[in-house]
């Protein structure tokens, strides 16, 4: 263990007092003193930081998970602060590149729903299997791996299946349109989908609710163009306001999801707590609505009550499915709606993160007469903790690897 030099002591009597001030209570202003000893004839320093209640609150949440391993070390040699920086700059690439695809798959699926709508099956039949992949390495190492039996994952298996098995079987199409259209873009909405450029996993969580609509939707009111260079047609069906194929049938396909995922995940699997689950995510905060619907019968009742919610509410989603398949305007209203969310839920993301560190950088242009060394060491760690609200707990992990791997 590397020894404690007046600088790296300076260090951690910041963090000691950055992590009570960010837990302490009530409006007013806050002060952090640190005292420079890096100079024998320095002098003390003091800063004094205004920190309202809504910096708190964001800093409180992702400093356990990041300042531990970016305040601690000083020295550049440590092989902590190696480790971190060298995952930080893997992050930034990798966000980087995520950035730049997501951005390219925008102005491609654009150009193929609006343009060549034949090439839309093939891309979603590629990149379809690259992303579920790619999610499953990342949630099976954050142990979210139950996440993929959720119901969207089986909708996305059936429309792969429909595509290449049976594209010119109609009723297998209705019913695909009915789930498209019905539990994944409403789940969109429920869950807050967000078009977050920069994350993998938020664009992964969109493409697999809105993907399977923008098919059924080129598939439905342009099966001709679509057809044009797939291996069999994609015909038009018209079943008018069929109850049955577009509300009874998908509903039974849910319901025998369910009672599939109830016996596999329940009864069967029975993950500990350190397994993160779809009803352990909803049902996390007491004080949650969800939390307090599923509890009005007490703990004894509590996943009945869950099921049944859920059920009830996907029955709702599909009694609009009628009115989707038999008119264009609305199904493109529905479907620009959807996008529109996403968008809005992607901007509030990245309005919320970055305006905390705008507004931290004005704060401190206004204490310019704060002694140099104090301001160096908080906006250091205040960056560093910025940038892991940005990269979540992933980034900790990453750290914690290389720590193994260097050992």
């Amino acid at each position: 263990m590397a020894s404690v030099t007046p600088e790296r002591a300076s260090n951690l009597e910041i963090a000691d007092s950055t992590r009570n001030n960010y837990s302490g209570q009530g409006d007013g202003f806050q002060q952090m003193k640190k005292e420079s000893s890096c100079d024998e004839s320095s002098d003390i320093a003091q800063d004094t930081v205004r920190v309202t209640s809504w910096q708190r609150s964001s800093f409180k949440q992702v400093y356990n998970t990041v300042a531990e391993i970016t305040v601690e070390p000083s020295n550049s040699e440590e092989p902590d602060v190696k480790d971190f920086f060298r995952v930080l700059r893997n992050h930034r690439l990798q966000s980087k590149l995520v950035y730049v695809l997501t951005v390219v798959a925008i102005v491609a699926i654009s150009h193929f729903v609006l343009t060549v709508k034949w090439i839309l099956p093939y891309f979603y039949t590629i990149t379809t299997p690259i992303l579920l992949v790619l999610r499953l390495i990342l949630y099976w190492k954050m142990k979210y791996q139950y996440f993929l039996l959720d119901f969207c994952y089986f909708a996305n298996t059936y429309w792969y299946i429909y595509l290449w098995l049976a594209p010119q079987h109609e009723l297998m199409f209705v019913v695909g349109y009915a789930v498209a259209n019905g539990p994944l873009i409403w789940a969109l909405l429920v869950f807050r989908n967000s078009l977050v450029f920069h994350s993998l996993d938020k664009v992964t969580s969109l493409y697999i609710h809105l993907l399977p609509t923008l098919l059924s939707f080129v598939i439905r009111w342009y099966p001709e163009e679509t057809s044009e260079h797939w291996y069999k047609p994609f015909p038009r069906y018209e079943v008018g306001y069929s109850f049955f194929w577009l509300v009874l049938i998908p509903f039974v396909f849910v319901l025998a999801h369910q009672v599939l995922y109830i016996v596999l995940v329940n009864c069967i699997l029975r993950p500990n707590d350190e397994y993160l689950t779809m009803y352990r995510y909803l049902t996390a905060k007491e004080s949650s609505f969800i939390f307090r619907m599923c509890n009005i019968f007490g703990p004894r009742f509590r996943i009945q009550l869950y099921v049944a919610w859920g059920l009830s509410l996907v029955l709702i989603m599909l009694l609009f499915n009628p009115v989707w398949y038999n008119f264009f305007i609305p199904h493109c209203v529905v479907v620009s709606v959807s996008i529109i969310i996403a968008i809005y839920n992607g901007a509030t993301y990245y309005l919320d993160v970055f305006s905390i560190e705008r507004m931290s950088r004005h704060r401190n242009g206004n204490h310019e007469s704060a002694s140099s060394g104090a301001n160096i060491a908080y906006n250091n760690t205040q960056e560093k903790v910025l940038y892991g609200a940005l990269v979540n707990s992933d980034l900790k992990d990453g750290v914690q690897d290389a720590n193994k791997s260097s050992n």
